[in-house]
């Protein structure tokens, strides 16, 4: 062998320093860690029904949910004679992202329903706020295709799709996406992170306490809320959420929804690490959306970076912003369009 073969292979079996193997050791280690990662976020994300694998969605015969107790006090309006504010300008800022959660009122076996709840969950990354605003069942709106009705019903004709056109159209909100939940996964939800204390009415207590979703031949199950704060469980958060016959009618009712939303919201914030996981690993399987995995993580992380300590509350139609009415026998809310736009575009956009 040569002096030439002998200085390669001293070359070759020359030791890496120390700081190297650690580096490399280190780089590795964070590699491992970051595919680790990314394996349980794909995991975590795909335990989420998406809307298109769920349901084939089909235009529905549309129809009209007939009141039977119609109040003789509301102004009767004939449909044809409503002229409605058109305006096609589609607010928008890329700062901006607005997810509709939607609750929905289905039973095991159902098909799609009326959606229950209509939230708009507004994300704004530039001021670092969240914003819930939402959308009265009874809002009488123009559908896209359909003729006018309550604004839960596009939901029914055409899911999300439709429920988003209709939103557009009327109140020129772009909806980024959607999250659906029908009412199993709301009381899931609320028992994992054991439960809420939500401050109630005499009045309130005394209707769960008589109407709640207990077997009222039992008496050991019946429940004993009183006035003031209370601790719900997934069960009486429903039954909570879901009043419509104490206090102002579906206008209180939607600021229940709100409120229980608000209050979870604080308690998550909170909880340990092992809760949050156990969460997402029960409540996750019990969403639809239509949202890819990639903009879930991606807004999950924007949520997390802003550290918001408080959700903002609204509701649409604003007081003043409506007509009470009765039109094909539905006792409905008529919103003025134009009001209630101006309204969304100052709360949600600043302008």
């Amino acid at each position: 062998m040569g002096q030439e073969d002998q200085d390669v292979n001293m070359v070759t079996k020359k030791k890496l320093p120390a700081w190297v193997k650690l580096i490399i050791g280190i780089v590795v280690f964070f590699l491992v860690l970051t595919l680790a990662a990314y394996a349980y976020i794909q995991h975590t994300l795909n335990k989420i029904n998406k809307a298109d694998q769920v349901e084939v969605v089909e235009p529905q015969e549309e129809y009209f949910e007939i009141d039977s107790d119609l109040k003789s006090d509301l102004v009767e309006m004939d449909p044809n004679n409503i002229e409605w504010d058109i305006d096609e300008d589609i607010m928008q800022d890329k700062d901006i992202v607005n997810i509709l959660l939607i609750g929905q009122d289905r039973r095991e076996g159902e098909g799609r329903a009326r959606s229950d709840a209509m939230i708009l969950v507004t994300i704004n990354k530039k001021k670092g706020t969240i914003q819930l605003t939402s959308f009265m069942r009874d809002l009488y709106v123009q559908i896209p295709g359909y003729s006018d009705n309550r604004i839960n019903a596009s939901y029914a004709f055409g899911g999300m799709e439709l429920l988003n056109k209709t939103i557009a159209a009327d109140f020129g909100i772009q909806i980024d996406g959607n999250i659906e939940v029908d009412f199993s996964g709301f009381q899931t939800a609320i028992d994992l992170i054991d439960g809420i204390d939500m401050e109630l009415t005499q009045a309130e207590a005394d209707y769960l306490n008589k109407s709640g979703n207990w077997d009222v031949s039992d008496s050991a199950n019946a429940w004993s809320l009183v006035a003031g704060v209370n601790h719900l469980n997934g069960e009486q958060a429903l039954a909570f959420s879901r009043i419509r016959y104490i206090g102002n009618s579906d206008y209180e009712r939607t600021d229940r929804q709100r409120r229980v939303l608000m209050t979870a919201f604080s308690k998550m914030k909170s909880s340990d690490i092992g809760t949050i996981l156990n969460l997402i690993d029960e409540v996750f399987p019990l969403l639809t959306t239509d949202i890819s995995q990639r903009s879930l993580f991606g807004y999950a992380v924007t949520v997390l970076s802003m550290g918001v300590s408080e959700l903002e509350s609204y509701r649409i139609p604003i007081y003043g912003g409506y007509q009470p009415a009765i039109i094909r026998q539905m006792q409905v809310l008529v919103p003025d369009l134009a009001v209630n736009r101006e309204y969304l575009r100052q709360i949600l956009y600043g302008e």
